[in-house]
């Protein structure tokens, strides 16, 4: 399969939010992620909870994209684009515990 790399869009992330629960980090990395990957996405506290029936975040990630983005795995490997999402989510998310800041 093929591996495109995705554009950045790190100069679209202006939004300041504090989070006030540790799954706002998270939300607030993973909405950085997918917009720094150039992904649509844009997870909420439902999405979150609804994901949390799977142990790993990597399978909370692949899961989501087989439910509603399936259409990505004709050009990406569900593991590859999990593992990326993941990576740039950590990123971020270490970034907003250092600071105390989830600007995206």
């Amino acid at each position: 399969m093929s591996h495109a790399s995705f554009v950045s869009h790190a100069s679209t992330r202006t939004a300041r939010v504090a989070p006030d629960s540790p799954d706002d980090a998270h939300l607030s990395a993973y909405n950085a992620a997918f917009s720094d990957l150039g992904l649509r996405f844009r997870w909420d506290r439902d999405t979150l909870d609804a994901l949390h029936e799977f142990e790993s975040e990597v399978a909370r990630i692949t899961a989501y994209i087989n439910r509603h983005h399936a259409h990505l795995h004709k050009a990406y490997d569900a593991e590859f684009l999990a593992q990326l999402i993941l990576r740039k989510k950590t990123q971020y998310y270490c970034q907003f515990a250092l600071f105390g800041d989830s600007s995206f």
